[in-house]
């Protein structure tokens, strides 16, 4: 249900790195209006207090539009040399509520509860049939990366025990239904993508729950969903 792939023929890691530490910059410099010098990724949390993470997430909810450096061309055609099926930003059913022309950032600070609680997509009907993909930026490490059930896209949902929408988690309410006991047991594992890997998975496994436990390292990482195109 999930797999670690390089990406290297296609994308530049470094660049991604470098355009993705940008935007955020200037995200965070314009809310707080002065210069910040030498800023990195991984010393978000140092530069933001609650209020203005939360403006931050609001704005990046929106997405990211691709540019030259994050090319949609190069990876809906290394997605479906990958998958071998051609796939597509674009979901057909869903043209309104999915914007095929951006892709999303996941900001987890050290040791906050900003992540995900175990969950899985096709909760929601627009993320069915799709295929996840996750490239971390920065923080990403054994400690931190996005968690998954393996084989988890396989269980079929009379083994899953879980809440209804809008449900409560660390006093954080979320859309998502949260996936509270399976049969087996829930045994997440974190593969942890390097340098020019991604994380692809299923929309139907079970991942999330991935606190960043680095007591001094923010992790960012890209998410991004396809779908086939024909």
């Amino acid at each position: 249900g999930y797999k670690v792939v390089n990406f290297k023929k296609f994308l530049s890691h470094k660049h991604i790195i470098q355009y993705v530490e940008k935007y955020v910059k200037n995200l965070v410099e314009k809310h707080l209006n002065l210069r910040i010098k030498n800023f990195k990724l991984e010393n978000y949390h140092k530069h933001v207090n609650q209020d203005l993470h939360y403006k931050i997430l609001k704005k990046l909810s929106k997405g990211i539009k691709f540019s030259k450096i994050i090319s949609k061309n190069k990876l809906e055609k290394f997605m479906s040399e990958t998958l071998k099926i051609n796939v597509s930003t674009r979901n057909k059913k869903y043209k309104k509520k999915i914007n095929p022309n951006v892709f999303l950032l996941r900001i987890i600070r050290p040791s906050r509860y900003d992540f995900n609680p175990p969950h899985r997509d096709v909760y929601f009907d627009r993320y069915r049939s799709g295929v996840n993909i996750c490239i971390p930026i920065c923080g990403s490490n054994k400690k931190s990366s996005l968690p998954v059930f393996p084989y988890s896209h396989k269980l079929n949902e009379s083994k899953i025990e879980r809440t209804n929408l809008n449900s409560y988690f660390n006093h954080l309410k979320f859309s998502v239904p949260i996936v509270i006991k399976t049969s087996p047991y829930l045994n997440l594992i974190r593969p942890n993508p390097g340098k020019n890997e991604m994380l692809i998975f299923s929309s139907y496994m079970i991942h999330g729950g991935g606190i960043n436990d680095n007591q001094d390292t923010t992790r960012v990482s890209i998410e991004l969903r396809f779908w086939r195109s024909n």
